[in-house]
């Protein structure tokens, strides 16, 4: 779970360094504003969609004898890990919000 937790953060950190250059899609160089959270949730939920689509399309192909079983399995792997952690931003989410509702006004 450590090890998993460090490449989450190394990840965060990556995506706000490639934010903060511009290299992100849909964010310029230097913009802040309250759609940077949105477009990177945005750009997470695309990216975890392309990599189940592309999984389903290898494992359809290596059902046909058409792709080699190797990228088969990296790509159902890369699927399960990117899945693993929409659930636990989710899960996150969740509690966050739980919590929030549990603050006294």
């Amino acid at each position: 779970m450590a090890i998993e937790l460090a490449n989450a953060i190394s990840a965060y950190k990556s995506a706000v360094g490639r934010a903060a250059q511009g290299d992100l899609p849909g964010i310029e160089a230097g913009e802040s504003s309250a759609n940077d959270f949105s477009t990177m949730v945005k750009n997470f939920a695309q990216g975890a969609i392309d990599k189940n689509v592309a999984s389903e399309q290898l494992s359809a192909a290596a059902a046909a004898g058409k792709a080699n079983i190797d990228q088969v399995v990296i790509a159902v792997a890369e699927a399960e890990t990117t899945l693993n952690t929409v659930v636990a931003v989710r899960d996150k989410v969740l509690e966050a919000y739980r919590e929030i509702l549990r603050m006294p006004i």
